[in-house]
């Protein structure tokens, strides 16, 4: 429904009134979940008509510009992702795996036999109506991937024999309307599901299997769950391993291993165990705390109840213990010069490659705005005509991209009519569509109608046809030299993660800056910092160095040594 453009008609924000029957409207159809999580009363509600590509008229309902709600034919309301991330359990799932998530993306719906089932004969997909409203993860993730509606009851989907179409996909990660508010998109959040372990099938007649079987505590077999009854499962079951294992040797360890002092000192080596080469140097201690070592933490870190009270104790202690250098630069400006990773405890320390990986997920932020485009393929067909522009058989091409193809193959050929207008065919169209003349429009749908439709999630990677980055150095009060940064966004970068890069990387003060009688801003950075810009751009965002000009105005290495 959304994966092609659709067009905003007009947007309105709800006042006080409307905004409280829209909440009675929220909890009315999703009474189970509290409205005050998703739509607290002083909240701007925003109304917004579109018209889908299909020409379907709809509504979408943004809380603080983030679309939560869109309605279908009659009316009904239907949670977006965003909706489903911040309260998992509103509607139940059906699980798929990862590498079905690429074809729903491409346009398919979520077909039967890419469906997980979580149990055995008629129960093994649920007790659902046909048409409810369903949200789709993955075998990797519980969080939301997709919200579609069922195509068939739960007991139809069983007779089917493992065929058909289980659910048909309205709204799915990475489409328009997950994209809607640009500066607001979210990736989907790390909820990984629980391993299954050996001690999940005991062995049949032993102690273990008895003791599950006689306990009249242990729930019944579960076939179908939402996230929530997934959770309640997983707390049961970690509560009976829990019974079966001895208690720990003494109170002290488990003291010890709830220790905030630990907590904090293997924090400190998980960050620089993971992120020790790939520190900018010299980095700001607090910086170094708040990005690295609380990311790493397994709980919450409190430096108030450890024995240390501030980070500067902590931190001169490492000092001490030869893991860090630090250096003043001015009052109450500390910052790590340099790291000893080969410091024999950062060596043996073994960190927990689950939580690393589950916080890594949840704490990396993307650099590229992803964006779900619309493409169309060179097939054996359209060949002959293609592989007269530089494009290859099998070739993914834009769907904005054909009509300019098109005009640039007729205006080389000397194919339009000065009078009438048309395109005059020549062999090569002739063998396409055959020997009649068209406007360009037509013969634009003529051609795309013989290639494969697809789609083709894309980043700021793609650097064809993209103006060049240019980087400048401006004067402002005071005689004061500072970098600007023009065309970054249309690299698909997102500029407040640039922004916040260069404040760490440079430690610079960083703007974004509208220029007059200019669409595009522009990005300020204090100082001279062309070089820094380029490096950045070249390294972690792996732009080519011929896309980015006015790298010579970079300040040359005497004056930076000086400095």
């Amino acid at each position: 429904m959304f994966l092609k453009p659709y067009r905003p008609k007009s947007s309105a924000a709800l006042k006080g009134s409307d905004s409280k029957k829209f909440r009675q409207r929220v909890e009315a159809a999703f009474p189970h979940v509290s409205v005050d999580q998703l739509v607290p009363a002083k909240a701007a509600v925003t109304q917004v008509k579109i018209l889908t590509h299909g020409g379907v008229q709809s509504m979408v309902y943004c809380v603080d510009k983030l679309p939560l709600f869109f309605e279908l034919d009659g009316g009904q309301l239907v949670p977006t992702l965003y909706t489903l991330w911040i309260v998992p359990d509103i509607l139940p799932y059906f699980t798929t795996h990862e590498g079905v998530l690429p074809k729903l993306t491409n346009g398919a719906d979520l077909m039967l036999p890419g469906v997980v089932p979580l149990g055995v004969g008629l129960s093994m997909y649920g007790h659902f109506k046909k048409g409810q409203l369903m949200a789709v993860n993955l075998t990797n993730n519980k969080s939301a991937v997709g919200v579609g509606q069922l195509a068939r009851s739960s007991d139809e989907l069983y007779m089917c024999g493992g065929h058909g179409v289980a659910i048909k996909m309205l709204h799915l990660f990475g489409d328009k309307l997950w994209s809607h508010e640009p500066s607001l998109v979210q990736q989907i959040p790390l909820v990984k599901t629980k391993a299954l372990s050996g001690e999940d099938f005991p062995a049949l007649g032993s102690e273990t299997e008895r003791r599950k079987t006689a306990s009249p505590a242990t729930p019944a077999p579960v076939t179908f769950a939402t996230v929530a009854q997934t959770e309640e499962l997983e707390t049961e079951t970690a509560a009976l391993t829990l019974e079966s294992q001895e208690a720990p040797e003494s109170d002290e360890e488990a003291v010890e291993e709830a220790s905030p002092e630990l907590i904090l000192k293997n924090a400190f080596l998980s960050a620089l165990k993971n992120h020790g080469k790939k520190l900018p140097l010299p980095l700001l201690t607090s910086n170094f705390y708040r990005l690295y070592v609380v990311t790493e933490a397994t709980e919450q870190i409190d430096l108030k109840k450890t024995r240390y009270k501030k980070l500067s104790n902590f931190l001169a202690e490492m000092v001490d213990q030869g893991f860090i250098v630090v250096r003043e630069e001015s009052k109450g400006v500390d910052k790590i010069t340099s790291v000893d990773l080969e410091h024999p405890e950062v060596v043996n320390f073994i960190t927990d490659v689950k939580a690393s990986e589950a916080n890594g997920a949840a704490s990396e932020t993307p650099l590229f705005h992803s964006e779900l485009k619309e493409m169309y393929i060179v097939t054996d067909v359209t060949a002959a005509f293609f592989t007269k522009l530089n494009y290859k058989r099998g070739e993914g091409i834009p769907a904005g991209q054909i009509k300019k193809i098109v005009r640039e193959y007729v205006s080389k050929h000397g194919l339009l009519h000065p009078l009438t207008k048309l395109v005059r065919p020549d062999d090569t169209l002739i063998e396409l569509y055959g020997n009649r003349e068209v406007s360009l429009s037509e013969m634009c749908s003529l051609i795309t109608s013989k290639m494969e439709h697809s789609y083709q999630m894309c980043s700021g990677k793609d650097t064809s046809g993209k103006p060049l980055i240019q980087m400048s150095l401006a004067t402002r009060s005071g005689n004061k030299k500072v970098t600007l940064v023009s065309n970054i966004e249309a690299y698909g970068i997102i500029l407040a993660e640039f922004i916040k890069l260069c404040k760490q990387g440079a430690a610079a003060s960083t703007s974004v800056v509208k220029l007059p009688h200019q669409k595009h801003e522009q990005l300020q950075i204090q100082g001279n910092q062309v070089r820094f810009v380029h490096t950045l751009l070249t390294e972690t965002y792996k732009v080519p160095p011929k896309c980015i000009l006015g790298l010579e105005l970079a300040k040359d290495g005497k004056k930076n040594k000086k400095k």
